[in-house]
């Protein structure tokens, strides 16, 4: 006779780990803004906009450095800051003035457009101009914040990479969700900390979201490759273990 009550549900087919590099890489999660690392804890990113620093009278300098420091000083958890240098990509920008040449009807524009293609396309190729990008990781773990009990976090996100292979229960699944809801809220109270401080130096800051945060680890780790393939699929609750 079959058990009328549901106690479990089946994962799917968890994928050869030997097989896949995947298993190298330390998150198993991207939910909404929040990337769920394979240790339990969380992670938020902030893009930071740029000031032009040599603007800047001497006072506004000294002001601008003081605040930093005083930012850093109030801290009373880690935070990671990245810096990236890329190269300017305007292959777009080339494509839409080389549709406009094609479309000129005046000779000698057609022909100023396509020397100004050209002059782009060398000067691109010889200087080698870059962009940068800044953000600041935002982390938050149970084990390390003294306001948590851990009776509330024991176990939590323990089966995230586990559970691939695993029966789990339907309470199981519904207390990870209040879990996770909650890790949200506080790395997020973390993330709005570091935006308010940095709104006082000057610096504007902006919480990456689900799919920025693709692209921004996509590229991380795949630099030479572009991310139009990865963000065709569905991308509601990425799981990248």
């Amino acid at each position: 006779m079959a058990d009328k009550t549901t106690t479990s549900v089946k994962a799917g087919k968890k994928p050869a780990k030997d097989s896949s590099s995947q298993r190298y890489l330390p998150f198993s999660e991207i939910r909404d803004n929040l990337i769920i690392m394979k240790d339990g804890s969380s992670r938020m990113v902030l893009r930071v906009h740029a000031l032009n620093f040599n603007l800047k009278s001497t006072e506004e300098q000294d002001a601008i450095l003081m605040s930093y420091q005083r930012f850093l000083n109030s801290l009373n958890f880690p935070i990671q800051i990245i810096v990236r240098s890329l190269k300017v990509d305007i292959e777009a920008y080339i494509n839409r003035l080389k549709n406009i040449a094609l479309k000129q009807e005046n000779t000698l524009l057609q022909e100023q457009t396509y020397r100004y293609v050209d002059f782009l396309t060398n000067l691109i190729d010889l200087a080698q101009i870059m962009k940068k990008e800044f953000y600041i990781i935002v982390p938050f773990d149970f084990e390390n914040n003294e306001s948590i009990k851990k009776t509330d976090v024991f176990g939590v996100f323990k089966s995230f990479w586990a559970a691939l292979s695993q029966e789990e229960s339907v309470a199981d699944i519904r207390a990870n969700r209040v879990r996770v809801e909650k890790l949200k809220k506080w790395n997020y109270d973390r993330l709005s900390t570091v935006k308010m401080a940095l709104d006082g130096i000057g610096l504007k800051g902006e919480p990456l979201e689900k799919e920025e945060i693709i692209k921004l680890l996509y590229n991380y780790y795949n630099p030479r490759l572009k991310t139009e393939n990865i963000l065709k699929t569905d991308t509601d609750n990425i799981n990248l273990g």
